[in-house]
């Protein structure tokens, strides 16, 4: 029989070419090493597309219609074997399998190798032609479509590689290009998601650190000798990583985000006409939160806030053929790239409390950005509603604090929900400040921030069920906590404990209200942020960690 397997030797025993003791589901020499077994053999082998070694022959009618089979598991009547010359493998389709997850469908194989008959008067074997072979898959292709089957395999889940944003999708395609960088990132990303679906590995170990080092060696190559066909391969790696590190890496401190800055270097390089791709567009705006975040952090204005920016970013996506719910996101992020100056103002009127004519100015940045906020709310938000892309459903987890709560159809839809709330509490709360110094009460503005606040809250059953990839809601939860009562403070600390379920322990440390209040006060300007992960200084209220 060919392509079986002589032994059940895990992966590691075999590549050390040393006997397993086959004491399943760790043998001991995996024990011994530290390593993760990957268990006995599978004795089945898989063809693909038909293919093994030869080179597809057709068949008669008679025998496809032979080959028909239906129900799950079912024995394949009168297995059919493929075409092949006297002495070449034949497969025999045995029985068909329906798979665990999805709709797809396996077949199980045998192979055989027949015997050559001989000519009856000389008794030599009758000369053969040679099998054409067939095309063998790359290493490339074998990434992407274990890619593929990641993506594929939690769909709608909470470990959904897509939470992640639509880029994901497009991966694939691309990693059939020269550089390496894509390509151990991506090898990162399928290991350690795999691992996180193992339940008898801890999340500790999710993190695979020797593809972490090459793809972080990887990485700096690429940057430091930029080719520009492949730039959207190094933003596409820098992307993957900072995912992975945000989701799996537990020795990460707090705001610590090691490839914001980078991404905000890689895309400016190219200036805002350089032409973005589909898959460049959906990258940069996929990470425009942290690009965002790690400007308010180092206090300078965003680079893409710029007119020439935001009329180049304007165009692409007005001219784009992507989805309405993506195209009000991307609007969105634009808008928001005035958060980094606005946090700036902040802290300048924290240095000069007097300095009315900073004040005015954080007054003029962001009165417009707050319109803006409000109107898609009006428009946008309510117009998803109405077509059900939203709705509002009983709740069962807390009703008694919220009787209602959002369903959302896919997850685009509640990031563009959550985070119009998130930009319309962080704004106004700068907005305060302007309005203490000028001495003008506006008396909406705590109202406002209360009610995107319950919107927050109300998306939380929902986004439950989005863990542990959908990390980006705990910084609209951690928001809300300003304008909540005793109650309400209670439940979203509660909240945030949960969505970082896994993480042992959070980078942010223990959710309590000196943690929290320090980093809402630190993205909107009223607190400093100071080099160090030392939590005395976030109890103490003297800044926020980063």
């Amino acid at each position: 029989m060919v392509g079986i397997p002589k032994s059940n030797r895990c992966t590691f025993c075999k590549l050390r070419k040393t006997k397993c003791d086959e004491n399943w589901p760790t043998c001991g020499a995996c024990a011994r090493a530290g390593k993760v077994c990957s268990g006995a053999r599978n004795n089945y082998k898989f063809v693909v597309n038909g293919c093994h070694n030869e080179a597809p022959t057709p068949r008669s009618r008679d025998e496809d219609d032979a080959s028909i089979c239906s129900g799950e598991g079912r024995q394949i009547q009168g297995p059919l074997s493929r075409r092949a010359s006297p002495g070449t493998t034949i497969i025999i389709d045995m029985k068909e399998y329906t798979a665990a997850m999805g709709t797809g469908t396996f077949h199980r194989m045998r192979l055989e190798r027949p015997q050559r008959p001989r000519h009856s008067k000389r008794g030599r074997p009758i000369p053969t032609p040679s099998p054409t072979p067939s095309p063998v898959m790359s290493p490339s292709d074998r990434l992407a479509a274990e890619f593929v089957a990641c993506l594929e395999a939690a769909s709608g889940t909470g470990n959904d590689l897509l939470i992640w944003g639509p880029s994901i999708r497009m991966i694939p395609q691309r990693l059939g290009s020269e550089s390496p960088v894509l390509r151990h990132s991506v090898e990162l990303v399928v290991t350690s998601w795999s691992n996180s679906q193992r339940d008898f590995l801890s999340p500790e170990t999710w993190l695979d650190l020797g593809l972490y080092t090459q793809a972080l060696g990887s990485l700096q190559k690429a940057l430091e000798e930029p080719e520009r066909s492949l730039v959207t391969d190094t933003i596409a790696a820098q992307a993957l990583l900072q995912n992975v590190e945000l989701t799996y890496d537990f020795e990460r401190g707090a705001n610590q985000e090691r490839h914001a800055a980078g991404l905000t270097a890689v895309i400016s390089r190219g200036g805002p006409w350089q032409g973005f791709c589909d898959l460049g567009l959906h990258l940069t705006f996929d990470n425009f939160y942290n690009m965002l975040q790690e400007d308010v952090r180092q206090g300078r204005d965003s680079v893409f806030m710029y007119n020439d920016w935001t009329t180049a970013f304007k165009q692409i996506i007005d001219g784009s053929t992507i989805r309405p719910v993506l195209k009000a996101m991307y609007r969105l992020w634009i808008e928001m790239t005035v958060w980094p100056t606005l946090v700036r103002l902040v802290r300048c009127l924290s240095d000069y409390p007097s300095d009315t004519m900073t004040a005015a100015e954080l007054l003029l940045r962001a009165t417009p950005a707050i319109d803006y906020l409000d109107h898609e709310s009006e428009t946008t938000l309510n117009s998803l509603m109405e077509s059900g892309d939203i709705i509002e459903v009983e709740n069962f987890l807390d009703s008694d604090l919220l009787p209602t709560c959002y369903q959302f159809r896919n997850i685009d839809t509640a990031k563009l929900f959550y985070t119009q709330a998130l930009y319309s509490i962080i704004l106004r709360r700068t907005l305060q400040e302007a309005t203490t110094v000028l001495e003008t009460y506006i008396p909406s503005v705590t109202k406002r921030c209360r009610e995107y606040s319950k919107r927050i809250w109300m998306c939380y059953p929902w986004m439950r069920t989005q863990r542990p990839l959908a990390i980006e809601y705990t910084a609209a939860l951690a928001f809300s906590y300003e304008s909540a009562n005793e109650e309400e403070r209670e439940f979203c600390v509660r909240s945030l404990e949960d969505m970082e379920y896994f993480r042992r322990p959070p980078p942010i440390g223990r959710w309590i209200d000196a943690t929290i209040m320090a980093n809402v006060k630190g993205y909107t300007g009223r607190m400093p942020f100071i080099r160090t992960q030392d939590v005395t200084i976030e109890l103490c209220g003297l800044g926020c960690r980063c």
